[in-house]
């Protein structure tokens, strides 16, 4: 059997029905480079092993059991399991279109090693999305989530300042926040050598991809974009979302108390605006600096 150059690492939890589109999408791939993917089944209640079972006949997948001890633990249990040179780690609600993977891998060919993100849009109707026949869907789950019937697609504000900065328009004052683990790429000896995700962020939600990137960034490390591989995130309620995520926050401001992570509330949240968190940023940085 053929080592894999690239592993697709998929922590998942209960999400069968938006997890079978996912590996949809994965069986479409045209990718050059032999891949694997690796599911990193953390405490499933639901039809996952069904899901993941019938998507073995047409997928080289194999799952490894998570340690159920948050996001950041279980994408370093599916990191340490794969055998590719290249980590793709991709969250179980996100749709890629058939080129994606071969745009990651084009990212990383040739050039100093980086953290690579697909852009991410939301799909503010993904329950009706997911209320459809799937038999409807899964030719080309992507291609349905984008061709309008269940409305437009947006960009939340992180992912509309990493490509304002990426593009120039807006100052690149935290190129680190480039690192979202819902569609991001990295050679695996630069997990290895960071550490990894900080799995001190436990089960609370939000902000251990990136705390990563901003490691990786002081570190030296560069941040890229890889316009061709854009995901769809199939949007969903947490109903104590933002109250977990304002822990993680606290947590990671008290590791990190730069000011692009303290200016970071102005940027997350259901109110977040890019334009703000760059004003803040700059004025905390004045203010350390008279």
């Amino acid at each position: 059997m053929t080592r894999p150059t690239v592993s697709v690492v998929i922590p998942t939890r209960d999400k069968a029905d938006s997890l079978r589109l996912v590996l949809a999408c994965l069986a479409r791939q045209v990718c050059p480079e032999p891949h694997e993917i690796v599911v990193v089944d953390d405490g499933c209640t639901d039809g996952t092993a069904d899901v993941v079972a019938a998507a073995t006949a047409r997928l080289p997948l194999h799952t490894v059991p998570g340690p159920r001890a948050g996001r950041a633990a279980a994408r370093n249990a599916g990191a340490a399991a794969a055998r590719g040179r290249l980590l793709i780690f991709l969250d179980d609600d996100i749709l890629l279109p058939p080129p994606a993977l071969a745009a990651h891998v084009a990212e990383h060919t040739g050039r100093e090693p980086a953290c690579v993100h697909g852009p991410v849009r939301e799909l503010p109707a993904a329950r009706r999305l997911l209320a459809t026949d799937p038999d409807e869907l899964l030719p080309d789950p992507h291609a349905a989530a984008t061709g309008g019937r269940f409305g437009r697609t947006v960009a939340n504000a992180l992912e509309t300042l990493v490509t304002r900065m990426a593009e120039g328009e807006l100052e690149a004052v935290a190129p680190w926040l480039t690192c979202i683990g819902a569609n991001t790429s990295m050679p695996h000896g630069l997990w290895e050598r960071s550490g990894g995700y900080d799995e001190t962020f436990g089960t609370t939600w939000g902000c251990e991809d990136l705390e990563l990137g901003l490691r990786l960034w002081s570190s030296g490390v560069g941040m890229r974009l890889a316009p061709a591989a854009p995901g769809v995130h199939l949007t969903h309620e947490r109903a104590d979302r933002w109250e977990q995520h304002t822990v993680n926050l606290t947590r990671f401001t008290e590791k990190h108390p730069v000011p692009a992570v303290r200016a970071l509330p102005e940027l997350l949240g259901p109110s977040g605006s890019s334009r703000r968190y760059v004003a803040a940023v700059r004025t905390l940085e004045e203010s350390a600096h008279p």
